[in-house]
């Protein structure tokens, strides 16, 4: 009995760390996901009402479960992220732990306004580019970047195209730029993954949410949510 427990104990012992640094940072995300939009739509002199999401937009109150369960969440993708890389260095793990809260924050501001801040989303792509410069990401600086510039491409003429065709955006530029991104981390294969089950998800998560929780006139519905719920499953799952 005693020596299953040991075991244990030194792997909980090991990633506690992780666990405290994850749940302390989640923390902040709750408050960075209204600062941020705030200071955008502040500096753009747009009316807070405006921008709407399912969340409620910026003048609604913080709910108070996600005080609670975002930093629990953060705190579990890291220590998932650091128990999936165990032999690897310090300073190759945390820029992936922190790339998972990154794209929480945007899942959050997105969720809450229908933004994606060029704030989050171009130093999220420029850390992409700088992990895979640093072999981190398992693929080259130039394969990043001619990944994150050939998704743009593709996904944005298909965007152009729809808008022409239809009369309304398919796919707003937040969206397209956390695609290439996210691209610029995981190459161009990854995200076609990611692009799929965001659709699904987002389809089926947009039926629900209607169906039990009602949706605001003003609110539009977000991509981000889905598109970020889908990336950390797929990375979670292709590092582990």
């Amino acid at each position: 009995m005693n020596m299953n427990v040991y075991p244990i104990l030194s792997t909980f012992l090991t990633q506690l760390p992780w666990l405290a640094a994850g749940g302390v940072i989640g923390l902040y995300l709750v408050s960075l996901a209204r600062f941020i939009p705030g200071k955008v739509l502040y500096l753009e002199d747009a009316a807070l009402h405006e921008w709407e999401g399912p969340g409620g937009g910026l003048e609604h109150p913080v709910p108070p479960a996600r005080r609670i369960w975002v930093p629990v969440l953060n705190a579990l993708v890291w220590v998932f992220v650091a128990q999936t890389m165990p032999l690897q260095p310090f300073w190759e793990v945390l820029p992936l732990t922190l790339m998972t809260s990154t794209l929480l924050l945007l899942g959050l501001i997105d969720w809450d306004t229908t933004l994606l801040p060029d704030l989050v989303v171009l130093p999220l792509g420029i850390a992409g580019l700088a992990c895979s410069y640093a072999g981190i990401t398992g693929q080259s600086l130039a394969e990043s970047a001619l990944s994150a510039a050939a998704v743009l491409a593709v996904m944005g003429s298909f965007a152009w195209l729809y808008q022409k065709i239809r009369g309304k955006i398919g796919i707003g530029g937040g969206d397209l730029k956390l695609f290439a991104a996210l691209a610029a981390w995981s190459g161009i294969v990854n995200v076609l993954h990611i692009m799929l089950w965001a659709n699904l998800l987002t389809i089926a998560w947009y039926f629900i949410w209607r169906r039990f929780k009602g949706l605001s006139p003003e609110a539009e519905w977000p991509f981000g949510p889905s598109i970020v719920a889908a990336a950390l499953v797929i990375g979670l799952y292709t590092t582990g």
